[in-house]
């Protein structure tokens, strides 16, 4: 699916986003977002950059995944012991099943190996 033009703006399906582009798509798509400064000890500044390199996104796009990821992973813990304190823990099928469903979606992440055959 490509993307479209609409009003002048350049609008992009869901997690079809160009990541080297993701703040300018933010700006694009009129995503509100709030600037702010942050400072990283002198060590580790320049290897976040690198990671935001490697990943070709500016480095405040590169933060913006790290932060949104993070908050993701606490709000999953918070419902998960939300569940545990009114349900109980999940059972060991509950648990298996939660983990193919996982790792399927990982799958459906990882670009393809070389050499393999594309479906």
């Amino acid at each position: 699916m490509a993307a479209k033009a609409l009003n002048g703006y350049i609008r992009t399906p869901i997690g079809m986003a160009d990541t080297r582009r993701s703040a300018f798509a933010a700006i694009m798509l009129r995503v509100p977002s709030k600037r702010v400064t942050i400072t990283l000890p002198e060590d580790l500044a320049p290897r976040v950059q690198e990671l935001a390199d490697d990943a070709r996104l500016a480095l405040a796009s590169y933060v913006t995944r790290i932060v949104e990821h993070h908050v993701l992973n606490q709000e999953g813990l918070t419902a998960m012991e939300y569940w545990e304190s009114r349900y109980g823990p999940l059972s060991k099928p509950e648990m298996a099943g939660a983990d193919e469903a996982i790792e399927a979606a990982r799958a459906r992440l990882r670009p393809p190996q070389e050499g393999s055959a594309q479906q």
